[in-house]
């Protein structure tokens, strides 16, 4: 049995672009929910028993690490080591890193909470399950199908995608 060593990846060689699923380590929790936000499959590791995580990652995802120990380590995984301490740094690192476009983004259709796409459902279907305001302002509503839990385009969506645009919008290597 083969078990290479973890694969660092070298960014500056990556002319094609990376796969967009995605593993991100305890440490990298928020910005694994961007992640999700954006569309993108995302496994965090804190949804994990103790010790399970990595065992758990198949060889399409790139594990997200902010833990020297793992580079080096004999995994078999690629991996992306952030550098960024804040999450909103993280996401304009990984999204240089991954080579992620802006038309990879599928904003708000995986569900945040168990990663699930989420669907549209009839207005009438998720009646009660919101604050009275958004059922009378608001007229299109998704669930996850796993975890019942209702979205709906509100003022957090507008400022997450004013957010993300300024991010594609920034020179590369700007922080915001």
């Amino acid at each position: 049995m083969v078990s290479p060593l973890i694969n660092v990846i070298d960014h500056r060689l990556f002319a094609t672009r990376m796969p967009t699923t995605f593993a991100a380590e305890r440490t990298l929790g928020r910005l694994g929910k961007w992640l999700r936000l954006m569309g993108f499959d995302t496994l965090l590791e804190s949804e994990y028993p103790k010790g399970a995580f990595i065992q758990g990652i198949g060889p399409d995802r790139i594990f997200l690490t902010r833990t020297q120990r793992y580079v080096g380590t004999r995994m078999g995984l690629n991996t992306i080591f952030i550098r960024a301490n804040a999450p909103a740094d993280q996401v304009v690192e990984l999204i240089r890193k991954a080579a992620i476009r802006q038309e990879d983004i599928q904003a708000f259709s995986r569900c945040i909470t168990c990663n699930e796409r989420i669907v549209a459902v009839a207005k009438h279907a998720v009646r009660g399950l919101m604050p009275d305001y958004v059922w009378n302002t608001q007229a299109n509503f998704s669930t996850c199908p796993k975890c019942g839990r209702v979205y709906w385009k509100g003022s957090h969506t507008e400022r997450a995608m004013k957010r993300l645009v300024e991010i594609f919008r920034a020179p590369s290597g700007a922080k915001k």
